[in-house]
């Protein structure tokens, strides 16, 4: 297979074998995300037909699909992001909390995702807020950005959340109160209390009915492992302190937008697709090498739910606290955010204008394409068909195919 260009190396791959997958029953998410791989930058997606007004050039300027699982327009929304964070942070030193849901939850998590990233960014955030509004460690409301990783470095299924927490928050007296000692909280206070609070969210869902059991598990089962995992430490990581919350937040950047995988990992696609990873336990860079179909199904299966955000804010971080924010850099300093402007638009007309004269291209039309997400997923070439499977996390067709799924 050859590629046009190392950026699109994901692209061509789909475009290649993903119509291998036709024939099996996918949900609407991953056959979204798939069309918007394959299509993204192409005639197929749409364009906008742009001329010089004074006659010098016309140019065709296609159009992104702008979905998060593509690695083609991932640039350009990584540094949105970075933008809209940066002018939101606090101009004070962060802590980088990394907590893991354990792996004997893998299969219930496939079963309920929407459900279990709610009660898992929940158990999160109520572990941190109540720790650190408690005298005992802060007594203070601190900021905190979280985002959903559900991917390891080989592509595997390892659901975490990532979380940039500041080293101090408001007090009830709306003062700003520094974190003096250099840790943010006791590693084991913060584990005990995590698990406490994912597996009463896990408890109640199961007797209540709102969590899915996998296939062929019973409730007994499923309690008995519920009662084995109080036993075993939960992984929850507390970075050292950093002087600023810059460096984690481009940190994540780099995996807001994408997918998990990037283009320039991907060395072979001879004989299966190899890619390169690092290997956190030595440090060394090793390659995996998946066969076709397997890569394709892991870059779907962590593909968010529609309507699930991956990344929240909470405390001073959250959106309708904006003034609390302004009034702690009257004490820490930085920008206030009123004052600061991305300036997108600008950046968005620069590609736009004429090579000749510098005048601005004006739209003479506009291509879209057309919305094929109805009963069936249909090709633009020869309009072969596949039923789509509106149940696909509890009959999931890739359980029986992938290792990785348990």
């Amino acid at each position: 297979m050859e590629f046009n260009s190392h950026k699109k190396i994901l692209q061509n791959i789909f475009r290649s074998y993903f119509p291998r997958m036709k024939n099996m029953p996918l949900p609407l998410k991953d056959i979204k995300a798939a069309e918007a791989i394959m299509n993204c930058r192409t005639l197929e997606q749409g364009y906008d037909y742009l001329s010089c007004p004074e006659g010098h050039e016309d140019k065709i300027q296609l159009h992104s699909c702008r979905h998060r699982s593509c690695s083609i327009c991932a640039d350009k929304a990584r540094h949105e992001w970075v933008d809209a964070q940066r002018s939101r942070l606090l101009g004070c030193s962060h802590y980088h909390v990394i907590f893991t849901l354990p792996h004997e939850y893998l299969a219930l998590w496939q079963c309920n995702r929407k459900w279990f990233t709610t009660c898992f960014f929940k158990a999160c955030r109520d572990t941190l807020i109540t720790l650190l509004e408690d005298k005992k460690y802060l007594g203070a409301t601190p900021g905190i950005l979280m985002t959903l990783h559900t991917w390891g470095r080989q592509l595997n299924y390892h659901p975490h959340i990532h979380c940039l927490v500041t080293a101090g928050g408001m007090t009830n007296e709306k003062q700003w109160k520094a974190l003096e000692r250099d840790f943010l909280l006791p590693i084991r206070v913060v584990k005990t209390l995590f698990r406490g609070k994912l597996q009463s969210e896990i408890k109640s869902g199961l007797e209540v009915g709102d969590v899915r059991l996998p296939h062929n598990v019973s409730l007994k089962a499923m309690l008995s492992c519920y009662r084995c995992v109080y036993k075993k430490q939960w992984g929850v990581r507390i970075q050292e302190k950093y002087t600023h919350g810059k460096g984690v937040m481009l940190y994540l950047a780099r995996y807001m937008k994408g997918g998990p995988i990037k283009p320039q990992q991907i060395i072979s696609c001879t004989n299966g697709i190899t890619f390169m990873y690092k290997d956190h336990r030595d440090q060394k860079i090793k390659s995996l090498t998946l066969s076709i179909d397997a890569f394709v199904r892991r870059i779907l299966w962590h593909v968010p739910e529609i309507g699930v955000h991956v990344v929240r804010h909470y405390g001073l971080y959250s959106s309708n606290n904006k003034k609390k924010r302004n009034a702690c850099r009257e004490v820490i300093g930085g920008l206030y955010e009123s004052s600061v402007s991305a300036g997108k638009k600008v950046a968005s007309t620069l590609d736009c204008l004429c090579a000749v004269c510098g005048a601005r291209l004006r739209k003479i039309f506009s291509t879209f394409q057309m919305a094929r997400y109805e009963n069936s997923y249909k090709e633009s070439q020869g309009l072969r068909s596949v039923q789509q499977c509106v149940q696909a996390d509890i009959k999931n067709p890739f359980h029986s195919r992938d290792p990785c799924i348990p």
